[in-house]
C-alpha cells in the first residue's frame, strides 16, 4: 500500500538540467521560473538503504500514486529485508522499527527508493547546484 507524504511543488516535467539526482541523502532538482532558476530537495534522514531505477526500467508500480509524489509504502518486503540483514546495527541506528521505506517517481529521472527515520522538504533557493568538478 502507498501512502501519500508530498506532492512536489513543481510538475518533474519542468524540471532543468539532467532532471532530479540523489545525492548525500537528497533528492535534488531545479527548475526555471519567470526566467530564473530555483532548486529544491528532500532530505532523507538517518538513511540506511537507497535504490534507482532508470525510467525505461520502471514499472506500473513505481509510477502508481508516486508521480512527482514522495509516498510510503507499508507493508514493504525490501525494508523487512533490511531489517533481517541489519540485525547486528540496530543498536547503532536506534530502532530499526522506525525505518520507513520511502519511493518517487519523477519524469525524466526514474524511481528513487529510500528506508530512513524520516524526510523533510528543503526550502526553495534561488540559483542552481553546484556540480562537483573532477580533479585536474
Amino acid at each position: 500500500m502507498k501512502r501519500r507524504l508530498f506532492v512536489l511543488p513543481i510538475p518533474s516535467t519542468q524540471f532543468g538540467g539532467g532532471g532530479a539526482s540523489l545525492v548525500d541523502n537528497e533528492i535534488r532538482f531545479e527548475y526555471q521560473r519567470g526566467g530564473a532558476y530555483y532548486r529544491g530537495a528532500l532530505r532523507f534522514k538517518r538513511v540506511c538503504a537507497t535504490r534507482t531505477r532508470n525510467e525505461p526500467f520502471c514499472t506500473l508500480f513505481h509510477l502508481e500514486d508516486a508521480y512527482d509524489t514522495l509516498v510510503e509504502i507499508a507493508p514493504s518486503p525490501w525494508l523487512e529485508e533490511v531489517r533481517r540483514d541489519s540485525a547486528a546495527w540496530a543498536e547503532r541506528y536506534r530502532d530499526p522499527m522506525a525505518w520507513h521505506h520511502y519511493m518517487v517517481y519523477l519524469d525524466s529521472s526514474g524511481c528513487f527508493e529510500v528506508i530512513a527515520e524520516g524526510w523533510e522538504q528543503l526550502p526553495e533557493k534561488p540559483g542552481r547546484w553546484s556540480t562537483p568538478r573532477a580533479p585536474s
